[in-house]
């Protein structure tokens, strides 16, 4: 199962025995998983690993594999296994393509994110400052950000069906900083002003 983990800069998580260090490629057991108690924690939605590393520039933020006896703890994407393997470190735009994956394929679960450096919310979003990351998502949604941020908008139809998605860092060529976006069923990026 893919799932996703934060750490501080020296690879490092707290856990239930204290700071435990990380590397990337290597897989770790545990004898047994049970959410908020013993095993492996991750997340299926990237963003809620920010409820404890920050998105800082400093934090590290990994795609990994959960294996082994997995347990989810129902209403959130919290996964707890008895294996994890680092499988490879995230950077912004990923960390954001793995964001609106999650939302794509779990339309119905709670997706809504605003904490220092992320907004994901529903209509507009703006990310103000660098690396960070602003999506939005509705029928008419609108996104900006500044230069070096990431940005995307996820569009539904009349009906609230995800009819299309796209992503983009602003890099002042193709996008525009503090320039607001929607997007078009084709997936066209559109300046707007508002």
């Amino acid at each position: 199962m893919i799932v996703y983990k934060g750490f501080n800069e020296k690879l490092q998580a707290t856990c239930g025995k204290g700071i435990f260090k990380y590397e990337e490629g290597k897989t770790y057991t545990e004898e047994k998983s049970k959410t908020r108690s013993t095993g492996f924690h991750a997340a299926e939605y990237i963003l809620d690993c920010l409820n404890w590393y920050t998105l800082d520039g400093k934090n590290r933020f990994f795609r990994c594999e959960a294996g082994g006896s997995i347990d989810e703890e129902e209403g959130c994407s919290m996964v707890v296994s008895t294996e994890l393997t680092l499988e490879k470190e995230l950077n912004l735009t990923e960390i954001a393509f793995a964001a609106m994956r999650y939302i794509v394929e779990h339309p119905k679960r709670d997706w809504r994110v605003i904490t220092r450096g992320v907004c994901v919310q529903e209509d507009d979003a703006e990310a103000i400052g660098t690396d960070k990351i602003a999506i939005a998502r509705g029928k008419n949604p609108v996104v900006a950000g500044n230069r070096g941020t990431v940005i995307g908008l996820i569009l539904e139809n009349a009906d609230g069906e995800i009819i299309a998605a796209s992503i983009r860092k602003v890099d002042d060529v193709q996008t525009k900083d503090s320039q607001y976006y929607t997007l078009t069923p084709d997936r066209r990026w559109v300046e707007v002003h508002v």
